[in-house]
């Protein structure tokens, strides 16, 4: 659950706050890095940010009176986002603390994905930046971040949302380095001279001024002073000058490993709390080969849209292990798992910003047998279920200190298609089961299910494991055919309209989303039980938390013969639809005699949107 509920009313003393400033601070800094302006570059951006969140607690006084029913964590998250809009607007930025002498200070990151995320954070308005980082940085509903937008100030929270949704879809390539905690650290900081030839040139030239107005003893003074600051960035250069040109050695000894507990009292769940597993964990020279196939790039494939780059220090061992007759190793780098095959060599896969069922499981291996998979540490039971088959129960599935028997891949022409069943332990929460399945690459799809629309706020993707979920899937799972291999993280089945057909049976609209660990989304909308495809998109935030605004149209003829209709249907916001001249209210349509028209579709807060493309 997020911080933003109703709570009693109440007042929050200083002392509170103060508190929830201390235990949030690097997530506080993090949020206002990514509603400042990339413009300012890495070095005051930083500076800026932590500046914004130094500000964030205000007296005593004003803490009582703007804190009645929102939780300390809340309160401060909206006085930073108030603040870095405010900084961001700002003609004559403030000098906020802490201020940094001789020295530039950058934030540890990855590289290509911070340059491809402040390329887009760029052109966007700060409120629509505060949006975007709410929801990917803070996880909060759309719901949720129009509440705090308007808490914070903002006069058209609509419009940033609206944005931010722009954002997302237009930031597909590499945008996750300064949301992934592992990563990004804003608190940790590279220290680099600042411009020593111009520095230098500066000094220069105040010599000379000076020289020509102050005494002897003053500029004597001077010159001791300009040496001292020679001496010491010339101390600065010597620290930083091997990090620019000498190449890591990756010692196995020094690999991260978490304790066999850790997962257990952790509010992280993923990657970062799996324990090293396996027979050959304590082999020195496998591990070393696993590094130095990492670092020198030979024998080195990666998943799509992830970075071939060895790791900069050394990564975390999850597993080294014999499977089906050949010596496996499997690290994490905070943002990728790697998998080392005897052999076969090494596979890199992005797992940026995983949870606890997106880091459920790892293939170890994959031959004529089939899929070897090594689930979590948390992870209860395991069972195989086929989605072809949603009335046939899942059986269970053997394991071996966590490595699974072998499971098949989705047959070739679809007649089967196998998924993992788990259920996490009650250490973690809800000991809830969720659905897994193979779609190439290092770590299985994550399924999940919305439900048909409801009155009230919109519902979130739920675990695929019910009735209607199974079902759903059995009709539409085909279509993840088409996106082998492509690096997909989840795919949900949402079912966006129910429709009476002119024949009397039921019928639903489902959209099917797709989406990469990269951000890559894709969308495809099927009716159904007919199996109609009424539209799809590729690169687009249709029908995910960021666009909930959908539109579908199909031509339909009645099984038993008889006219053919054009049938058409909105998501819930839709209030009347327009086929060519003609306008209906509300969200569905059935025009008998039509196959094509031009079709759009308005929404209650006064836009207009068009069909997917087909």
């Amino acid at each position: 659950m997020t911080d933003v509920q109703t709570l009693e009313h109440r007042s929050i003393g200083p002392a509170e706050a103060e508190t929830a400033l201390l235990e949030n601070y690097a997530k506080l800094v993090r949020l206002a890095y990514l509603v400042l302006p990339p413009s300012l570059g890495r070095h005051r951006r930083i500076l800026a940010a932590h500046g914004v969140v130094q500000h964030a607690l205000p007296d005593r006084r004003k803490i009582e009176r703007e804190t009645a029913d929102t939780s300390a964590l809340s309160f401060l998250r909206r006085r930073v986002v108030q603040g870095a809009v405010r900084q961001s607007r700002s003609r004559t930025p403030l000098r906020l603390l802490p201020q940094v002498w001789g020295l530039r200070l950058f934030p540890k990151s990855g590289a290509a994905d911070d340059l491809a995320l402040d390329h887009a954070l760029a052109v966007r308005s700060p409120e629509a930046r505060a949006a975007w980082a709410l929801v990917r940085a803070e996880r909060l509903s759309i719901a949720e971040v129009e509440q705090e937008l308007r808490a914070a100030g903002v006069r058209h929270p609509e419009r940033a949302i609206a944005e931010a949704g722009e954002l997302d879809e237009a930031a597909v390539a590499g945008i996750h380095g300064p949301l992934d905690a592992a990563v990004f650290d804003p608190c940790s900081v590279r220290l680099a001279p600042s411009d020593l030839m111009r520095r230098r040139a500066r000094g220069r030239a105040v010599t000379i001024c000076v020289t020509a107005v102050l005494v002897l003893a003053i500029l004597l003074s001077l010159l001791v002073s300009g040496g001292r600051e020679r001496a010491e960035t010339t101390r600065v250069q010597s620290v930083q000058a091997p990090t620019l040109t000498q190449t890591t050695k990756l010692s196995p000894d020094a690999l991260r490993r978490t304790g066999a507990t850790r997962w257990q009292d952790t509010a992280r769940v993923d990657f970062t709390a799996w324990p090293p597993r396996g027979g050959l964990v304590n082999d020195k020279a496998l591990l070393a080969r696993a590094l130095d196939t990492w670092t020198a790039g030979k024998d080195v494939t990666a998943v799509v849209n992830t970075s071939l780059a060895a790791p900069t220090e050394e990564p975390q061992l999850l597993y080294a292990g014999e499977v089906d007759g050949k010596a496996v190793v499997v690290l994490h780098d905070g943002r990728r798992l790697a998998r080392y095959t005897e052999g076969d060599g090494l596979v890199v896969a992005r797992t940026d910003d995983a949870d606890v069922t997106t880091a459920g499981a790892v293939a170890l291996s994959r031959s004529a047998q089939g899929i070897r998979y090594l689930t979590a540490p948390w992870v209860a039971t395991a069972g195989l279920r086929d989605l072809k088959k949603p009335d046939t129960p899942a059986r269970d599935l053997g394991r071996q200190d966590g490595v699974t028997e072998p499971v098949q891949p989705p047959a070739a022409n679809c007649s089967s298609w196998p998924a993992l069943q788990l259920r996490s332990s009650s250490a973690v929460a809800e000991k809830h089961a969720f659905l897994l399945t193979d779609l190439g690459g290092l770590s299985p799809t994550h399924l999940t299910y919305m439900p048909p629309p409801s009155e009230g706020v919109a519902r979130s993707p739920r675990e695929a494991t019910g009735g209607p979920a199974l079902v759903s899937w059995s009709r539409t799972v085909c279509g993840l055919q088409t996106l082998q291999d492509k690096g997909i993280k989840t795919a949900n089945n949402w079912v966006f309209a129910e429709q009476t057909l002119p024949d009397r049976t039921s019928a639903d609209w489902v959209c099917t989303r797709s989406d990469s660990w990269e951000g890559s989304g894709w969308a495809s909308v099927r009716l159904l039980p007919a199996g109609l495809v009424a539209g799809q998109a590729t690169n687009t935030a249709i029908c995910s938390r960021f666009d909930q605004n959908v539109l579908a149209t199909t031509a339909w003829h009645a099984p038993s013969g008889g006219a053919t209709y054009l049938l058409a249907a909105g998501s819930r916001h839709v209030d009347r639809i327009a086929v060519g001249p003609q306008t209906v209210q509300g969200r569905l349509v059935a025009i008998p005699g039509r196959t094509t028209a031009k079709v759009s579709a308005h929404l209650t807060n006064g836009t207009t949107i068009k069909p997917l493309n087909k």
